[in-house]
């Protein structure tokens, strides 16, 4: 069987990635930290799915190993100098986190002169791969010479419903249905050689990743930020109020309107994927956590990410953007003390005031008219959570 290592065993990497990998005929090794998910894969060689939209109906993968990120470094180090793929989902922040090891198994590659591989990062980050890329030369100049010739960084855009789960006192995941895996064709080793089934090919992978993460990441990211300052703590009930989906709608329709005038989408395009988006999130029986959607707000306030990225854009064409700002407000409030991004944002603002942060986090400068609304809407957020 074709060999597929995978980073990263949490609810995308298992529940999106590891199992469009298993439809896709590979023979797929997770490596992961936790050592009782690494063994619970290894003594069955299988991980459980269940599927939300059919009643919770099981779905095994078969022919699934594990190895631990801590223990078994050489072990991992040979199955990325052999692999047929190498996949990542470990979040954005820790690629850097797993660029030593990538180093060391592509170095060995090229010494064996093993054929080239794709390397894909299946994160919710624009231009994820070239991430990953850039992680693994800045450890090691020479490697300009020639990790390009062992290995292609296509990026990706990655989009499925995922939530960790427990049966029978094993870890599983619950996913969705419907998901999109969209991948840069032009990047790839061959572009005419496919190497996951049923994903999308595309040779303008920009626009799928901003309306996945302007309008599905913007709208869940918006909802977060904005329950929270609201007091909820569970994201389906943020969902259950009226007048916050209203917002939300609103939210996404700000972003949807510069995607349409960017890319051409038509407005029937986005209104349907709004809906998409909106029924998946409305889902009966979820249970997902604000703690978890809204985790590591200094990344998600970055210039092009979720909500600063189409906030800023819209103002720039005159398109409307109040609810876009609202969200960036109310990320700056986020208070959550195992979060270490939440952590470093409060104590920011608490040293520095709201007027620094802003500016030091979302680049948006002290006299543009957008700072001054967030300024506004923090204030007001700060009145009602308080």
């Amino acid at each position: 069987m074709k060999q597929a290592l995978h980073f990263g065993g949490g609810s995308i990497g298992i529940g999106f990635i590891a199992d469009l990998l298993h439809e896709s005929d590979y023979e797929v090794t997770i490596v992961d930290i936790d050592s009782e998910l690494v063994k619970q894969i290894n003594e069955t060689a299988t991980f459980d799915l269940y599927l939300i939209n059919e009643d919770y109906k099981k779905k095994q993968l078969t022919q699934i190993h594990a190895l631990s990120s801590i223990e078994d470094q050489a072990e991992i180090i040979k199955k990325i100098s052999t692999a047929d793929l190498i996949t990542t989902a470990v979040w954005a922040e820790n690629l850097p986190k797993i660029a030593p090891v990538l180093l060391a198994g592509l170095k060995q590659r090229a010494a064996i002169n093993g054929k080239r591989v794709n390397i894909l990062a299946c994160e919710n980050a624009m231009f994820n791969s070239e991430i990953l890329r850039k992680a693994i030369l800045t450890l090691d100049n020479s490697a300009n010479e020639w990790l390009d010739h062992v290995a292609a960084f296509p990026n990706t855009a990655v989009d499925r419903m995922v939530l960790a789960s427990q049966h029978d006192g094993k870890k599983t995941i619950d996913i969705g249905r419907d998901y999109e895996l969209v991948i840069e064709e032009s990047k790839l080793v061959d572009p005419i050689d496919k190497p996951i089934k049923d994903a999308v090919y595309t040779t303008n992978l920009q626009k799928y990743i901003e309306r996945k993460l302007y309008v599905v990441n913007c709208g869940h990211a918006w909802a977060g930020y904005i329950g929270f300052v609201h007091g909820y703590s569970i994201i389906q009930d943020v969902f259950s109020n009226e007048a916050l989906v209203q917002k939300i709608r609103e939210t996404m329709w700000e972003s949807a309107q510069l995607l349409m005038k960017k890319y051409g989408f038509t407005k029937q395009d986005m209104a349907d994927y709004i809906d998409f988006i909106m029924d998946r999130y409305q889902t009966p029986g979820i249970k997902d956590m604000i703690t978890r959607v809204s985790r590591s707000p200094i990344r998600k306030l970055q210039p092009e990410e979720r909500l600063v990225g189409p906030c800023v854009q819209c103002e720039e064409l005159g398109l409307e953007n109040q609810r876009l700002l609202e969200g960036i407000a109310a990320a700056f409030l986020f208070d959550n003390p195992e979060d270490d991004q939440s952590v470093e944002l409060l104590a920011f603002v608490k040293k520095h005031g709201i007027d620094e942060a802003i500016v030091h986090f979302t680049k948006i400068p002290a006299d543009n008219r957008m700072h001054q609304v967030i300024k506004e809407n923090y204030q007001k957020f700060l009145e009602k959570k308080g």
